[in-house]
C-alpha cells in the first residue's frame, strides 16, 4: 500500500542527527493548489494594472487631443467673428462709396462655425482615433482661407477706388485763390471796358496790392508769365480734366512744370493786364470748358459779392 505522507529529512548541523517531518500528501496538494491560485491571482492583478495604466495615458492622451481641438474650434470661432465684422465693414463702405456689390454676389462662401452641429461633431471626434474631427477643421480652416482672400481682393478694389476719389478731391478746386470781394461773378455781364453785354469766363475777386495768390488745388504749373490781357497769368493743370487760370498779378512765385500743392502760394495780387484794378482773375475749366468755380468750393468764408455789398450799403 502506497504510503500517504511524505518524510522531509531536515539537517540542523553537519554531526547533528537528521530530523524526520512526515507531511500528508493531501497537505501537499493543498498548498501547491494555493501556490497555484496565489500565482495565478497575482500575474492576473500585473495584467490588469499595466492595462489599467495603459488605459489610463490613453485616456489622457484623448482628453489632451479633444482640449486641442476645442481650443482650434474656438479659435475657429473667434476668426470667424472678426471676418464677418470686417465683412459687414466692408459692405457700409461699398454702400457710402456707391461701389456695384455685383462682383461681390457672384462668389458664394460657406458660413460654418461653433454652431450646435458642430459642438455635437466636436464631442463624438473627441472619443475617436480617426481625422474626422481634423476633416472637419480642415474643412473650416479652407473655408476661412477662402474668405480672407476674398476680403483681401475686396479690401485691395475699395483702396483703389478710394485712392481714386483721393486724387480726384486733390485735384478739384474746392478753394479760391483769395479772400475779397467778388467785383465780377462768373456769367454774363456788362463790360467795364466796353459797356456792352458779354459773357465772363471767371469771376474777379479784388484784394489789397501784394495779397498772396494760392493754388486751389494740387497740379502742375504749366504756364507762369505774362500773357496779353491776362497780364501775369498763372496756369495750373490739375489732372482729372481740371486746369485753372489766375490772372493780373503783379508778380508770380512759380515756374513751368512745377508741383504745387492746394494752398500753395503761387503769385501776388496786382493789376497787370486789361485790368481796372488790384484783383485776381480766377477761371475753373474742366475738360476745356469754364465752369463756374463756386461750383466746386466748399469754403467760402472771407468772400463778398458786389451785388450784397452794395445792397448792404445802400440799408
Amino acid at each position: 500500500m502506497a504510503k500517504s505522507t511524505y518524510t522531509i529529512l531536515v539537517l540542523s548541523g553537519a554531526s547533528s542527527a537528521p530530523r524526520k517531518l512526515h507531511v500528508s500528501k493531501s497537505v501537499v496538494r493543498a498548498l501547491a493548489s494555493v501556490s497555484a491560485m496565489v500565482f495565478a491571482g497575482f500575474s492576473f492583478f500585473v495584467y490588469e494594472y499595466v492595462n489599467l495604466n495603459v488605459r489610463m495615458l490613453e485616456l489622457k492622451r484623448l482628453r489632451r487631443e479633444a482640449g486641442e481641438h476645442s481650443a482650434t474650434a474656438e479659435k475657429i470661432r473667434r476668426m470667424e467673428v472678426e471676418i464677418a465684422k470686417i465683412r459687414r465693414l466692408d459692405g457700409r463702405i461699398r454702400v457710402a462709396l456707391g461701389i456695384d456689390k455685383a462682383e461681390a454676389g457672384q462668389v458664394v462662401l460657406a458660413q460654418g462655425g461653433a454652431d450646435a452641429e458642430t459642438r455635437v461633431a466636436l464631442q463624438k471626434a473627441a472619443g475617436e482615433r480617426g481625422g474626422r474631427l481634423l476633416d472637419w477643421v480642415g474643412g473650416d480652416l479652407a473655408t476661412l482661407a477662402q474668405e480672407i482672400a476674398f476680403r483681401e481682393q475686396s479690401l485691395k478694389e475699395l483702396q483703389t477706388h478710394l485712392d481714386k476719389k483721393t486724387a480726384v478731391l486733390a485735384a478739384t478746386p474746392t478753394i479760391l485763390p483769395v479772400k475779397g470781394l467778388v467785383t465780377a461773378d462768373y456769367g454774363y455781364r456788362k463790360s467795364p471796358f466796353t459797356g456792352k453785354r458779354e459773357f465772363h469766363e471767371g469771376m474777379d475777386i479784388a484784394a489789397i496790392q501784394g495779397t498772396p495768390v494760392v493754388a486751389t488745388a494740387d497740379g502742375v504749373v504749366r504756364f507762369a508769365g505774362p500773357a496779353g490781357s491776362y497780364g501775369n497769368v498763372v496756369f495750373i493743370d490739375h489732372g482729372h480734366g481740371f486746369t485753372t487760370a489766375y490772372g493780373h498779378n503783379s508778380r508770380i512765385r512759380v515756374h513751368a512744370r512745377q508741383r504745387v500743392r492746394r494752398g500753395e502760394i503761387i503769385a501776388y495780387v496786382g493789376n497787370s493786364g486789361r485790368s481796372t484794378g488790384p484783383h485776381v482773375h480766377y477761371e475753373v475749366l474742366l475738360d476745356g470748358v469754364a465752369s463756374n468755380p463756386m461750383k466746386y468750393v466748399v469754403d467760402n468764408t472771407g468772400i463778398t459779392f458786389a451785388v450784397a455789398a452794395e445792397a448792404d450799403n445802400s440799408s
